[in-house]
């Protein structure tokens, strides 16, 4: 299998030189293969959302590398970064929705960059809303959905890319478990037709999609499950 994604020694230091630092990743090693769902687990506080952030290049290691593609993101800058995560999808815990924006603009306004036309835009997002059950919701602002329609909106909005890699911060917290149960198909889905999942997540039913667990505790990798 081609590696997609890897850490090697990666280490994230907050607020380093402080009395308040925190070492939130310690030493952390491993790949992500193409095509592979991979699951992030262990107790709040133990490094799950930083190394999501790590992976996604949305920061950057104090120490050790992450490398996608076989490049090593380090010494990239912060517009070649942004060019490196338009071929990522992020699903956030908070779902990250902007409220003043109708739900077919939140799903495509990162497309803007790339030249689609509103038109192109409306379209697709109408294309997605379907697949995902929402179709009457093109229109609605988000505080307008239940939790379960936002995150589906996010989920939306991820795929809207065609990523190569969708990376999921804990996609049930905020759920009932109607809604988790619909998430966990779609999630499904997405990585039968070939897209790589990153899923951070104490949810077990979450965890059993994921072909390789990592267990983290106190921002170390402490075991590999599968």
């Amino acid at each position: 299998m081609t590696v997609l994604l890897e850490t090697q020694n990666v280490t994230k230091i907050h607020r380093p030189g402080t009395r308040a630092e925190v070492r939130a990743l310690d030493d952390v090693s491993l790949c992500v293969e193409v095509g592979s769902c991979v699951a992030f687990t262990g107790p709040s506080g133990s490094g799950k959302t930083t190394l999501l952030a790590l992976l996604g290049a949305l920061e950057r290691p104090s120490h050790g590398q992450v490398l996608f593609q076989g490049r090593d993101l380090r010494s990239d800058s912060d517009a070649e970064l942004t060019r490196i995560r338009r071929k990522m999808g992020f699903i956030f815990q908070d779902f990250a929705l902007i409220p003043s924006l109708a739900v077919w603009e939140n799903i495509t306004y990162p497309l803007i960059p790339r030249g689609m036309s509103t038109v192109e835009r409306l379209k697709l997002a109408q294309s997605l809303l379907g697949e995902l059950g929402l179709p009457d919701k093109t229109y609605e602002r988000p505080y307008e959905l239940s939790g379960g329609e936002q995150q589906r909106v996010s989920i939306a909005r991820a795929l809207a890319g065609r990523p190569e890699v969708i990376l999921a911060d804990e996609p049930t917290s905020n759920l009932d478990d109607a809604a988790a149960v619909e998430l966990i198909a779609v999630l499904k889905k997405t990585h039968a037709a070939g897209t790589t999942l990153i899923l951070s997540s104490h949810d077990p039913r979450v965890l059993a999609i994921a072909e390789t667990v990592h267990r983290l505790k106190s921002g170390r990798l402490v075991a590999t499950d599968r």
